[in-house]
């Protein structure tokens, strides 16, 4: 069955004012209000941006949606759950204070940041899916209570998965510290001929799995969390993996835990991807202007969280005349395993029907 996702243009351009009222203006045209009642405990799901980042999706752009939510007279809080790896999100009082530096406050948005896994990312409950890969996943605490979900993901590359969109907004993003460590234990890293034992990669391993010699990197496997830390840090590709099997397992367990999150919240979640400063590399890179490899495109959204990363997923490849593969340099990877597992478990459907919103909104 064809699912609708709805889609106006956009770009960074525009400005954060005209951005959050672009989303409003789909949040109205989807009829998502439906997806939320009185007093439901919503979650709005984002990615706060690692220190130093200056391409998430910033707190203004996602203010008029908030605004809808407060309007239906919910209870939302925003929210982003701890990372494995060492950083200013990796408990919950850093991360707290990261996001108001990023304006994801009570000041900003009039609704609170509430890390959902708990002081130190391990409270969360156990979500029977019984899936391939999973047969129960672990899903912070707080997104498992909540009633409704207003997830809105930055579409952009990733290191591991290949996709960074909604199913992975959901699966990664609302996972405990187990949960991370189920989908990222996939991977099995081995360093290279090319390492020059730098030594990067060893400091931002936060599994201190990694020793050198005088010669090269050592990762020691029964230490190793899979979380790719050293790959993505690596200036010299010396860090590999079996990329044809280990992401196609990471990414259907993506997939499982989505499906752990929004179980008990059928039809009552809505799913925003903006598909605009679409980078590399996730949102996690405390990296300053990461280059775009797309144009920017717009914001993209709709009841069913499959259809909208297929759509998104379809535009930009369309807009860059390649597969998603190549604008990451790396044909191997397929982002699309994510997304074709996750209609197969019912997550979704991969079938759509694009509605567009020509709705000009003006600079304030």
């Amino acid at each position: 069955m064809s699912s609708d996702v709805y889609i106006i243009k956009a770009s960074r351009e525009d400005g954060q004012k005209v951005l959050s009222e672009k989303a409003r203006t789909l949040f109205k045209a989807g009829g998502f209000a439906d997806c939320f009642k009185e007093n439901d405990l919503t979650a709005v799901k984002v990615h706060v941006g690692e220190d130093g980042n200056n391409t998430y999706i910033t707190a203004p752009c996602i203010k008029g949606l908030v605004d809808e939510l407060l309007e239906l007279r919910t209870k939302p809080f925003v929210t982003d759950t701890t990372t494995l790896y060492v950083g200013r999100r990796h408990n919950a009082i850093d991360h707290a204070v990261l996001a108001a530096e990023h304006g994801f406050s009570l000041e900003e948005l009039g609704i609170p940041f509430i890390a959902p896994d708990g002081l130190s990312g391990t409270s969360a409950e156990a979500i029977p899916v019984n899936g391939e890969i999973n047969k129960e996943v672990f899903i912070a605490h707080g997104i498992a209570r909540c009633r409704s979900i207003l997830s809105v993901a930055h579409f952009t590359g990733h290191v591991a998965s290949g996709l960074g969109a909604t199913l992975k907004t959901l699966g990664m993003g609302c996972a405990s510290k187990h949960g991370k460590m189920q989908q990222h234990a996939a991977l099995t890293l081995n360093i290279g001929d090319d390492c020059t034992s730098c030594g990067v990669c060893s400091d931002y391993c936060p599994a201190d799995a990694i020793t050198l010699d005088d010669v090269k990197a050592h990762i020691d496997q029964d230490k190793c969390i899979g979380c790719a830390e050293c790959m993505a840090m690596c200036r010299f590709g010396a860090v590999g993996c079996n990329w044809g099997l280990e992401t196609e397992v990471m990414q259907k367990s993506i997939a499982e835990h989505a499906q752990g999150v929004l179980k008990g919240k059928e039809n009552r979640a809505a799913f925003f991807n903006f598909v605009m400063s679409v980078t590399k590399e996730c949102d996690c890179f405390g990296t300053p202007d990461m280059p775009s490899i797309v144009e920017d495109i717009g914001i993209v959204a709709s009841a069913d969280p499959v259809a909208v990363d297929a759509a998104a997923l379809d535009l930009v490849e369309d807009k860059a005349g390649c597969e998603l593969g190549q604008l990451l340099g790396n044909n191997e990877i397929d982002p699309r395993c994510q997304i074709v597992h996750a209609e197969r478990i019912g997550v979704g459907s991969r079938d759509y029907q694009l509605v567009e919103i020509d709705q000009q909104v003006k600079q304030i």
